[in-house]
């Protein structure tokens, strides 16, 4: 191994004799230490067969050594047609057997090495080779790493870092990455043997395996002229982070601290704030609340950003960064990053385009967040509006129906009192046939507006239907409720305004224990309907 090397090369021997493999001789730069540990093993008069992976100096550039310690003039370099027509110009008194020839096979004393074609990784004659008997894949540069010096085989926490940043700048696509990959998915792997990074073990074969289908690819593309790989790995990494964020993760919580998060590491934030439009309301998603959002007037210059102003260069820059949260085809932006820094920076093209690129990965989570806020009150409001009387604003049977039980279960658990009032309007029917219907209807949403300001949190009045009215007392007693009932009453009939003056029956049933809804409501109607022929304008206590 090289000290301080990032891109180390390996080389692997398979020991058959006067058949014995070298597979990847490897560099020039540790052709000795190679040949000295071939030489030890099986002497390099018995290697027959050297195995070229693909063209490259990493893979090949040993062999000059290799034939100037003495190399047998019988060995053959196995390797495919794509770069047997390169090799062949560096003018190796060597033979060439194409592995395409062998029918991607090769038949050794005790067993056999299967080749498997990995085309454009990296190389496009590129192929890997399986012992059977050991189940050990030598992978030349699929499942390699950039590593430093450390140890040969793979640990399950720290070896992946490298193996990632390795494939995603030195494979061409995804696309090729993932079709070479499939094509080992039918061999019984027992470890790998890459030419770069580390041997990796059995056990963590599996995770590598599919961990590798799934990168991105193709970083050299994006390098521009930029020597410098740290920037852009970083920057790959952050987007393909965010963006498994987004997708696995609905909670928009959970996706803006990790975007908190990042904006630490990468930027030195101190704080960050995502301002949004919500229809007519404004949107303000920061630490403070856990990123759960709420409405908020945003600062000025926030405010004209969402209106619609161009951001400014120098809000890009300094200790204060706004940046404007555009989805993909969308002409405005629908909210915007607010950035606190622990120190003054300046940003390059290529940090805009970042910003611009995750920006626009976090516009598409804020419009997947304020669309389901919309739905959600969408939801609300309709169900408000099943739920709630039309003329009187209070609830109806409907809700009645549905909260009644709850209620008596609760006090059935606690033990507290409950109370139902009946509530119907005296001689209605004469206030409509004299005043008119609107003035009914008006004289009800008085009862009504009576009725919601008496209960207190944890009541419940419903309009029962027609002029009669039910209220549900918690933690009240007949005696609480009676009490109830005279201020009420007396409430009613001081807000008479231009309205004709009304009075009411009331029948009023404390609950049984452990007394059922219908029982409860059947006492209460027959203390109302007593109340009435009582002569109206009184209150009776069922027995």
């Amino acid at each position: 191994m090289l000290p301080g090397d990032h891109f180390q090369c390996h080389a692997y021997l398979v020991e058959q004799g006067g058949q014995s493999v070298l597979v990847d001789p490897g560099s020039a730069l540790t052709s000795a230490l190679m040949i000295q540990n071939v030489e030890r093993v099986v002497g390099l008069e018995n290697v027959r067969w050297v195995v070229c992976s693909h063209a490259d100096p990493d893979i090949i550039a040993a062999v000059p050594a290799l034939l100037d310690a003495g190399l047998s003039p019988n060995a053959s370099v196995l390797t495919h047609w794509r770069d047997e027509a390169l090799l062949r110009h560096l003018g190796w008194p060597l033979s060439f057997q194409r592995v395409e020839d062998l029918g991607w096979r090769l038949e050794l004393e005790d067993r056999a090495l299967r080749f498997v074609f990995t085309p454009y990784v990296h190389f496009a004659g590129a192929f890997c080779t399986f012992d059977e008997v050991s189940g050990t894949l030598f992978s030349s540069d699929l499942f390699g790493a950039f590593t430093d010096d450390g140890p040969l085989v793979a640990d399950p926490e720290g070896s992946l870092e490298g193996m990632r940043s390795f494939h995603e700048h030195y494979m061409p696509s995804r696309e090729a990455l993932a079709h070479s990959v499939g094509r080992l998915r039918d061999l019984a792997i027992e470890r790998i043997a890459p030419q770069h990074g580390q041997v990796i073990p059995g056990a963590m074969v599996p995770r590598v395996v599919e961990e590798v289908a799934s990168w991105e690819c193709g970083l050299y593309l994006e390098a521009g002229e930029d020597p410098g790989l740290a920037f852009l790995f970083t920057a790959h990494r952050t987007l393909h982070d965010l963006a498994q964020v987004i997708l696995e993760h609905s909670d928009f919580p959970h996706i803006a601290q990790h975007l908190e998060r990042v904006a630490a590491e990468q930027l030195g934030a101190d704080a960050m704030g995502l301002w949004a439009r919500a229809g007519e309301d404004t949107l303000v998603f920061d630490a403070s609340d856990g990123f759960l959002g709420r409405r908020e007037m945003p600062p000025e210059r926030v405010r004209a950003i969402l209106d619609g102003s161009p951001v400014h260069g120098d809000e890009l820059a300094g200790r204060s960064l706004l940046i404007p949260l555009v989805a993909p085809e969308a002409l405005s932006a629908l909210g915007v990053a607010a950035v606190e820094l622990s120190a003054s920076v300046t940003l390059g093209a290529r940090e805009h385009r970042l910003l611009q690129e995750v920006a626009a990965l976090v516009a598409t989570a804020v419009q997947r967040e304020l669309t389901r806020r919309l739905v959600e009150l969408d939801r609300a409001q309709l169900f408000d509006q099943a739920v709630r009387d039309g003329l009187t604003g209070l609830h109806n049977r409907f809700y009645l129906r549905d909260v009644l039980p709850r209620m008596l279960a609760s006090t059935d658990r606690d033990g507290g009192a409950l109370t139902v009032l009946m509530i119907d309007v005296d001689h209605f029917k004469q206030i409509n046939d004299r005043h008119g219907h609107l003035v009914g209807d008006a004289v009800l949403r008085r009862l009504g507006g009576c009725l919601d300001e008496a209960c207190r949190v944890g009541d419940l009045a419903v309009r029962f239907g027609g002029e009669e009215f039910l209220v549900v007392l918690t933690g009240a007693d007949a005696a609480a409720a009676q009490l109830w009932t005279t201020r009420f009453r007396e409430a009613l009939a001081a807000t008479v305004g231009d309205l004709p003056a009304i009075t009411v029956s009331v029948g009023l049933a404390e609950r049984r224990p452990t007394e059922p809804v219908g029982g409860l409501l059947e006492r209460a109607d027959r203390a109302l309907y007593g109340a009435k022929g009582a002569g109206r304008d009184r209150v009776l206590v069922a027995p």
